[in-house]
């Protein structure tokens, strides 16, 4: 597990848009991790050798059929800027921030999690928003303490 996708502040701030662009960096990085496949198929040596010295691959069927391997994304705009301009120029954030909410609204969970385990969740929210209001009182009582002469 891959700590903090979507905290700011030290943990302190939880973003929406921050997880939904940490998400696809983290995807994108166990896309590497993973490997590169070398193999006759993969290396398209037969392609290779078509094309030959001076070639270009960008138009060959092969390179069609595989180039989404590659690297895939949602949100980083790969257009030149007059391609990225007439889509609208929305960067990663704008971006983050519209499939965040998208999700939000749209989401249907098909298999929600069980009773027993939703009410455990709740208590946990519910027992940490209560230590969250001590700490911040004992905080605004710290502050609001006049000295003594």
């Amino acid at each position: 597990m891959i700590y903090g996708l979507g905290l700011l502040e030290g943990g302190l701030t939880w973003d929406y848009a921050t997880l939904v662009m940490q998400n696809e960096f983290v995807r994108m990085i166990m896309h590497t991790i993973k490997g590169i496949p070398v193999n006759d198929t993969k290396m398209a040596l037969e392609v290779v050798r078509s094309v030959g010295p001076g070639g270009e691959f960008i138009s060959h069927q092969h390179t069609y059929q595989n180039f989404k391997e590659l690297s895939r994304s949602e949100l980083i705009d790969r257009k030149n800027r007059d391609g990225w301009m007439a889509d609208g120029g929305k960067d990663i954030v704008q971006k983050s921030y519209e499939k965040a909410i998208d999700i939000l609204e749209n989401f249907k969970n098909p298999s929600p999690l069980p009773e027993n385990i939703q009410r455990q969740l709740k208590e946990i929210v519910k027992e940490a928003e209560a230590e969250t209001a001590e700490i911040k009182a004992k905080e605004k009582e710290k502050t609001f303490k006049k000295p003594k002469f």
